[in-house]
């Protein structure tokens, strides 16, 4: 009976547990339900706020959308007033550029016609001066001519040079048919001028050259050469003395001769003028060195007697000069040589004298030397 009774106490508590537990589950049940509730209500809001702002989004699009149509149509009739106000503009531009092209057309045509004038009028004022200039040239022709003939004739110019100046003035002054005044300048210069230069110059180059005047055969003949063109200038025939066997003769000399008169004085030349080879070499004997004391007796040589020159080929006084200067040279080393001995001998001298002295006082010493060691005790 007991065990039974501990049985309905225990059915007794479990069913109140399990209707506590029930009603726990109701409350969680209610509450959860509550919660959904006001879960659901905030959501219904928020959808309602979305809702509302999705509609006032709405209507701000389309009023948008209203205002951008407006600045759209207000943009299209802008741009269309301002294309149309542009193209005016464009069209006026247009014309006035029409206007200016016209204008400058009119200018340029007006200048080309000025140029044109200018033109004219400056090849006419140069056709005037030209004319004028070639007028000049012309009276001009025969003093300018003249003149050169006289600066031919004094020798101012040569007549290459009176050539080319004539040729030149008739071509600046354009002056035809002044041939033949060249030919009458060559003949004037061939016939009268240049023998007559050349006869000066031939008397001048004998006198230069040979140192004689030029006989009349030679003139004559030395002419006539000129004349047949043999000469052509006093160079010429310059050259050709030159090479003359009365200048080879005289006057021609190699470099050794040069060197030969420089060194022994001018070749001697034979009554015809002609050279003989030798020449004269002179010199102060005083300048050479002689015997002094006993040096002549000591070598016994005896020196050659030199004269003040001498006269013979340039190998000759060579010889000559050789021998002075091996006489000089003897007797410069005898005096040397004997100098040198002398020097010796004293050397030698004061030698044995110092050696002498040398021994005496060493007797002396040795004499202090004993009496010291008498009277040592």
């Amino acid at each position: 009976m007991g065990g039974g009774g501990g049985g309905n106490d225990n059915s007794g508590e479990v069913a109140r547990a399990q209707e506590r537990t029930a009603k726990r589950q109701l409350e969680l049940d209610k509450k959860e339900a509550k919660r959904q509730a006001e879960r659901q209500a905030e959501l219904d809001a928020w959808q309602r706020t979305v809702d509302d702002r999705r509609y006032q989004l709405d209507l701000k699009a389309d009023s948008r959308a209203d205002q951008a149509l407006a600045f759209e149509q207000s943009m299209g009739q802008q741009q269309l007033a301002y294309q149309q106000s542009r193209d005016a503009q464009l069209f006026g531009l247009q014309q006035q550029e029409m206007q200016y092209a016209q204008a400058d057309r009119v200018f340029y045509q007006q200048r080309a016609t000025r140029e044109e004038d200018r033109i004219v009028a400056k090849e006419q004022a140069a056709a005037q001066k030209e004319a004028s200039r070639l007028a000049a040239g012309a009276a001009g022709y025969d003093p300018y001519k003249q003149s050169l003939e006289q600066q031919l004739r004094t020798g101012l110019i040569g007549f290459g040079e009176a050539q080319q100046y004539l040729r030149d003035y008739t071509s600046q002054y354009e002056l035809a048919g002044r041939e033949g005044d060249a030919s009458s300048l060559a003949k004037l210069y061939s016939e009268e001028i240049a023998p007559g230069r050349f006869q000066t110059g031939l008397g001048a180059a004998y006198e230069e050259i040979l140192g004689r005047q030029a006989s009349e055969e030679e003139k004559t003949k030395g002419l006539e050469r000129f004349k047949g063109g043999y000469y052509q200038s006093v160079s010429d025939l310059k050259e050709s003395l030159y090479k003359s066997q009365e200048y080879q003769k005289k006057f021609n000399k190699s470099y050794l001769d040069s060197y030969y008169d420089t060194m022994f004085g001018e070749e001697i030349k034979d009554k015809e003028g002609v050279g003989t080879g030798k020449r004269t070499f002179t010199f102060d004997k005083n300048l050479l060195p002689d015997y002094a004391g006993d040096l002549k007796t000591q070598t016994k040589v005896t020196l050659p007697a030199f004269g003040e020159g001498f006269t013979g080929t340039p190998a000759e006084i060579e010889q000559q000069l050789q021998n002075i200067r091996d006489s000089r040279q003897f007797l410069y080393s005898a005096g040397l040589t004997n100098l040198q001995g002398e020097i010796d001998k004293e050397t030698q001298k004061l030698k044995n004298e110092g050696a002498k002295e040398v021994q005496k006082i060493a007797a002396q010493g040795d004499i202090y030397k004993s009496l010291v060691g008498a009277f040592s005790f």
